[in-house]
């Protein structure tokens, strides 16, 4: 079936930003005598949770109780830390970017992220991205992020296509976990993580060079 619609995840998919969250929550967990390694963060227990989710399951995971005033104290200390960051501490997936622009001159563009709404938009606008994308879901608007299906059912509804009929784009585990649950074809992009751990209907090293057509084609042929 041709695909009439896609939905991209955000970090680690157009804007390259996987460690900046790493390197936050590290900073943040240290300053309260913890300590998050790369390994744990990356091994699917971790890396697919929204900031709360990642808070709340790390301190779970080390028997700590979590008060939700202490909970929201974190989230916003590290939203306030990542808005803090000057524009060359981030680096985009150029590639990516290319594709989006040729695809959305073919189909209607969803971003289903677990990132901050605040965050997203201000990618958008550094890269010039706003208009290519009719709805925008981050964590903000959903009750349950990734692995949950819901941020994804909710962009499809924003571009106003069925999920059976999108392709979602995704670089974790989780991420690719939720698009299936919400019944989309996935595509794993391994900028993050290797091949082997993407459980995708096809997966790609890259964008890169890739336009929609291409990409619809090998999709079709599967």
């Amino acid at each position: 079936m041709t695909p009439k619609g896609l939905i991209f995840d955000f970090n680690g998919v157009l804007v390259d930003d996987e460690q900046v969250h790493y390197r936050l929550f590290h900073e943040l967990l240290a300053r309260r005598g913890f300590r998050l390694t790369e390994h744990e963060y990356y091994n699917d227990r971790y890396f697919v949770l929204d900031d709360a989710g990642v808070f709340m399951r790390f301190f779970a995971d080390h028997h700590v109780t979590l008060t939700p005033e202490a909970l929201s104290a974190l989230c916003e200390q590290k939203a306030a830390l990542y808005a803090a960051l000057p524009e060359d501490h981030f680096q985009y997936f150029e590639g990516s970017i290319a594709f989006a622009r040729d695809a959305a001159r073919h189909v209607p563009l969803g971003i289903a992220s677990g990132a901050r709404g605040a965050e997203i938009r201000r990618h958008l606008e550094l890269k010039s991205l706003g208009p290519l994308f009719r709805s925008v879901i981050s964590i903000d608007e959903v009750r349950r992020g990734k692995p949950d299906p819901e941020v994804f059912l909710a962009a499809a509804r924003g571009i106003g296509v069925a999920p059976a009929e999108c392709v979602a784009i995704e670089d974790s585990p989780g991420g690719l976990q939720a698009a299936r649950a919400a019944g989309m074809q996935t595509i794993g992009l391994t900028h993050t993580l290797a091949a082997d751990k993407l459980p995708a209907d096809l997966v790609l090293p890259t964008l890169e060079g890739l336009s929609w057509a291409e990409l619809v084609a090998r999709i079709v042929r599967r």
